[in-house]
């Protein structure tokens, strides 16, 4: 079972707050619709369970194994 965390994006992509966690997706939502009427247009609320949003989705690199110049 995985935790739902709730969070605020302030700017950029990287710029984020985890507010609270939750242990279903019905109650983040619910509480994420709360929470983005209390701060308004100027932060974005989000549920997620991945916190590499924003971060390169290029494959990682093997261990052991460098970059050649």
């Amino acid at each position: 079972m995985k935790e739902w965390l709730l969070i605020v994006w302030i700017g950029t992509s990287t710029n984020m707050q985890v507010v609270e966690q939750h242990w279903s997706e019905s109650a983040c939502q619910a509480r994420m619709k709360e929470v983005q009427e209390q701060v308004g247009e100027s932060f974005t609320v989000a549920c997620t369970q991945d916190l590499k949003e924003g971060r390169s989705q290029l494959p990682k690199r093997v261990q052991g194994v460098g970059v050649t110049k």
